[in-house]
């Protein structure tokens, strides 16, 4: 396994870590997961999915340093969260 396919390897292993950690949040607050998102974001408090988005982010680094092109990566829904936190470096 080639460097670049290792960290495409990790960076799909981050995504599904982050989908299955909105899943079980979505799943937990149901109707109230925008509020209870949006409270998150507007006050200190810990976001259980956070961990789960620095390392996808992580990962996505990674494999554009292995030579890879964030454009070639299947980032669905958490694409442009993933771009703008890669772009503010």
């Amino acid at each position: 396994m080639t460097a670049l396919e290792g960290a495409r390897l990790e960076v799909d292993e981050a995504l599904k870590a982050y989908e299955a950690c909105v899943e079980r949040e979505e799943a937990e607050y149901r109707e109230e997961y925008e509020r209870v998102t949006f409270m998150e974001y507007e006050a200190p408090a810990p976001d259980p999915c956070a961990e789960a988005f620095l390392r996808l982010v992580r990962a996505v680094r990674a494999y554009e340093a292995a030579g890879g092109h964030r454009d070639d990566l299947a980032l669905g829904a958490s694409r442009e969260r993933v771009y703008a936190a890669l772009d503010r470096g």
